[in-house]
């Protein structure tokens, strides 16, 4: 679908008034650009797989709002990382604004609050390009024995790899690039044996459900909190483990919240897994070391990842505070930490 995208140049400091000024118009859903350096602290909490350097601050600042052919805004643009699919349905028709209005506006509120004066540009944007621009600075790479490609680049020929996984993260997280899937990528190698039952929760894209398969695991049972990162997953279950399940490997997904959901923490115990995998936050992670135990098998490990530095105490601590676990190891990777316990 071809939107119009309407472009208003100012500063780093106006830039708050333009928002401001939109909101009159109905425009509450906006990107701002300008090129302020994130600190430390910002890059640790955004848990993102890509970050884009940014050029020298000039204090200049872009604020952009997006319209249909017809003028509209589509409920729900702006809640995503570009107008998508989901904001096209058919019959639908959000708040309509006239950009000579807004920037009427703009300029009035330029005379009444000396902001800067502001132009703004338009310009026709494809969300099929937008939703595909980040690929750029997804490339092949490895993390131990296991080489990772998106599924629109092919290996390099001196990239050698015991296993490939080929991914397309989609909107979900997980492209092995953040530090906190590497964490368990490399765990996850050292502690999996062949026929192990496995379940991810938290599994984004599936990445971690998928190595497991590739490394042996006979079966992975993967569980996400969120309906569009299991779909994600299964497609990418689907592209890398038919060949597996062929030979009898398994894998089962399912959209559930494991803390809340007691039913399936129930059914869960039944499994009795050999690994259990959690790339999440420390914020998940505490509550479930206090119930994991429940999922794993005698032996059986506890791999988490998704953890700050600052949060590692609180995660060891409930770690330890779990008489029926054995905290093994906390290995770092920059910012970011990752843990093993097993079952005692």
């Amino acid at each position: 679908m071809l939107w119009n995208k309407y472009t208003i140049r100012t500063t780093t400091k106006d830039s708050e008034m333009v928002c401001a000024v939109l909101m009159d118009y109905g425009i509450t859903d906006v990107e701002i650009q300008n090129n302020i350096q994130l600190t430390d602290e910002e890059l640790n909490r955004m848990y993102a797989d890509f970050v884009k350097e940014l050029p020298e601050d000039d204090g200049s600042a872009f604020v952009s709002f997006y319209l249909d052919e017809n003028g509209f805004i589509p409920e729900g643009v702006g809640t995503g990382d570009s107008p998508s699919s989901a904001n096209e349905a058919d019959g639908f028709l959000g708040t309509q604004v006239d950009p000579a209005k807004v920037m009427e506006g703009l300029e009035e509120a330029a005379q009444l609050f000396g902001i800067e004066p502001v132009t703004m540009e338009v310009s026709r944007v494809d969300t099929q390009d937008w939703n595909n621009k980040w690929k750029e600075y997804f490339k092949p790479f490895c993390v131990g024995g296991i080489a990772i490609t998106p599924t629109w680049e092919e290996i390099p020929d001196d990239m050698k790899a015991d296993a490939v996984i080929r991914i397309d993260p989609g909107m979900a997280f997980g492209t092995g690039i953040h530090e906190t899937t590497r964490l368990c990528l490399q765990a996850l190698q050292t502690y999996i044996k062949p026929g192990d039952k496995v379940l991810d929760l938290g599994t984004g894209s599936g990445i971690l459900g998928i190595a497991a398969l590739k490394l042996g695991a006979a079966s992975v049972t993967a569980i996400d909190i969120d309906e569009q990162a299991v779909r994600v997953a299964q497609e990418n279950f689907d592209l890398n483990c038919a060949e597996l399940c062929r030979d009898g490997a398994e894998y089962h997904l399912k959209t559930a919240n494991i803390l809340e959901d007691k039913a399936l923490q129930e059914e869960l115990s039944k499994g009795a897994y050999d690994i259990v995998l959690a790339n999440i936050l420390a914020e998940v992670i505490v509550p479930l070391s206090g119930i994991v135990h429940r999922f794993l098998k005698p032996g059986g490990i506890f791999l988490a990842s998704g953890i700050i530095d600052y949060k590692e105490e609180e995660v060891r601590n409930a770690l330890v505070s779990n008489p029926d676990l054995r905290l093994l190891d906390i290995k770092a990777d920059g910012d970011w930490r990752g843990t093993a316990a097993q079952k005692i």
